[in-house]
């Protein structure tokens, strides 16, 4: 299993767009059969901060996501959203804990 997260901020006044594009990535994600779990959650203390958090069968599930086109609309809007760099961060595990 893939453990992926992706922090981002927004520019000023830009964060009602990426939670639009966030309302349409989340699903078709969600419904990707590699995906285990796609979250997009926003700070409560920084408004414009946000984290995709997202849990992949495997590290090629994810790079397959990659690919879509919903995803790639995404990637290409972002530099007019967003300031700084993303931080992205992956861990390779054996699968979930069990009760967790």
């Amino acid at each position: 299993m893939l453990v992926y997260s992706v922090t981002l901020t927004t520019k000023p006044d830009a964060a009602p767009a990426l939670i639009e594009l966030a309302a349409m990535l989340v699903p078709l994600s969600r419904a990707e059969p590699g995906c285990i779990r796609y979250d997009f959650l926003q700070s409560p203390h920084t408004p414009n901060k946000f984290v995709f958090f997202e849990l992949w069968k495997s590290r090629a599930d994810l790079e397959e996501h990659f690919q879509k086109p919903y995803f790639k609309t995404l990637v290409e809007q972002l530099p007019a959203l967003t300031e700084g760099e993303a931080e992205k961060v992956a861990y390779e595990t054996e699968g979930p804990i069990p009760g967790f």
